[in-house]
């Protein structure tokens, strides 16, 4: 019975901060942030300037080498060599559960981004060689979305097998704080608006605690049946 409750409790949660994203990312779909994004396109243009005449990027060279480096924190080939270094490691801890998890997560993450490019691009044909080398879309973000995505599922894949809560914390800490950093870097580097990451991050935070909601629910089943079998 506490086992329900305690369980009952947390799904609750999980699932307030899934509507909670969802609600922000509907509104990023219908414009509510077009205002901020023009506010911020506005400050940085009267704080730093273009980076020359023929470019639509703000202040000095070094900074905008700065946002391209931070930005690459959510890039493809990040994504594709941290999806396979990290998956290594969780198969050579024995961890098949938390690889299916992690695997799940980061495919499945990278399908709905797609997806959601997809039908906001307003292109009749999407190829292959488009997603590989061009944005689909620039709604939403993909370097944040993905950010958010890769960086909390390691940090909850994380937290289960160490039982400190101080550094359990430290990793969420630490993700978000880097979805945090792609995302701003997105804007300072002009490469996406305010409307872009915003929506990055709420659906990304939406997938995330969505496939967070069908793991528990998964083993507090497996855990139910497995009581019923000994009884």
């Amino acid at each position: 019975m506490k086992y329900i409750l305690h369980n009952f409790d947390f799904n609750k949660k999980l699932i307030l901060i899934f509507l909670i994203s969802l609600i922000v990312f509907i509104l990023s779909c219908i414009g509510s942030f077009n205002h901020l994004s023009a506010e911020a396109a506005k400050f940085l243009y009267d704080s730093l300037g273009y980076t020359n005449k023929w470019s639509k990027t703000y202040g000095e060279p070094w900074f905008v080498t700065m946002n391209s480096n931070f930005s690459a924190l959510g890039s493809r080939e990040l994504v594709f060599v941290f999806i396979t270094f990290y998956t290594g490691y969780l198969l050579m801890s024995g961890e098949k559960q938390k690889t299916v998890y992690f695997l799940s997560n980061m495919i499945g993450g990278i399908i709905l981004i797609l997806i959601t490019k997809y039908l906001t691009s307003g292109k009749e044909i999407i190829t292959s060689r488009m997603i590989v080398t061009e944005s689909i879309s620039e709604f939403p973000s993909g370097h944040t979305f993905i950010a958010i995505v890769m960086y909390l599922t390691a940090a909850i894949s994380l937290k289960s097998k160490i039982k400190s809560s101080n550094i359990n914390r430290y990793f969420l800490i630490a993700a978000i704080t880097i979805a945090i950093i792609v995302g701003l870097s997105r804007i300072a580097g002009s490469a996406h608006t305010v409307t872009d990451v915003v929506a990055g991050w709420s659906l990304g935070v939406c997938w995330v605690v969505f496939i967070q909601i069908i793991w528990h629910l998964k083993e507090y089943f497996s855990a139910s049946q497995k009581k019923l079998n000994k009884t």
